[in-house]
């Protein structure tokens, strides 16, 4: 097969064309969300500590509204660290359908991608170097791609 030049133009038209966010940009946004969590939780318990609120339900409301905070953030578009870097989770059917915008994820498939990072953990991300769209494994399963956010 002959080497042929890319022709940017021609590829940015076709469905073949798609710059894939490095893993390192994800650790980013990633570590970034981490930092975010950290600092809501030990505000949170400041705060109860602080109100003398020692009800176990509120307690446990409060930290699971904090652990929502990422997959709530994407529905409703990126987390702090995906802004920072410049990410956006979106449906892999978008970036195929070559739309020039893409939308957030709907909530349940968030919820369902966080459950699976979650329970996948580092092994999830084994796939992105190898894969077309940079997809981890939880982003195969739920249909979601990582992409720049313009």
């Amino acid at each position: 097969m002959q080497n042929e030049p890319l022709d940017y133009e021609e590829d940015k038209q076709s469905n073949d064309f798609f710059y894939k966010p490095s893993l390192v940009l994800r650790f980013k946004s990633i570590f970034i969300d981490a930092m975010v969590i950290i600092f809501l939780m030990v505000i949170a318990s400041w705060a109860l500590n602080g109100l003398s609120i020692e009800s176990g339900a509120i307690r446990g409301i409060v930290l699971v509204s904090i652990f929502l905070y990422e997959p709530i953030a994407m529905a409703f578009g990126r987390t702090l660290g995906q802004h920072i870097v410049g990410l956006q989770v979106t449906r892999k059917a978008e970036v195929l359908a070559n739309t020039t915008q893409y939308r957030p994820i709907p909530l349940v498939a968030s919820l369902v991608r966080y459950l699976l990072k979650g329970l996948l953990g580092w092994a999830s991300l084994l796939t992105i170097h190898s894969d077309k769209y940079g997809q981890a494994i939880h982003d195969k399963l739920t249909g979601s791609v990582v992409c720049f956010k313009d």
